[in-house]
């Protein structure tokens, strides 16, 4: 019976943290570029060097674009309109 329990357990945190991942890709995915750097430059605490966080929002931008969830700014503008 204990061994159901943390089973049950175990399976209720894995699907809780798969659901939280996904809401976070979702709420990432369609963005545009500025938004993406935007929204990294307020996460980021302000400890971090300007320069360092140009180097992250770039390479984060690199890494949407290559898996083709960085919405361009000429879609958004087309839809917005």
């Amino acid at each position: 019976m204990k061994k159901l329990l943390k089973l049950a357990i175990v399976v209720g945190a894995i699907t809780v943290a798969a659901k939280m991942v996904a809401a976070k890709k979702e709420e990432w995915e369609g963005l545009t570029e500025p938004q993406v750097r935007e929204k990294l430059d307020s996460k980021l605490p302000n400890r971090v060097p300007t320069e360092k966080r140009s180097e992250i929002a770039d390479k984060v931008v690199s890494k949407m674009r290559d898996r083709g969830v960085l919405a361009d700014d000429e879609e958004t503008a087309d839809t917005d309109s």
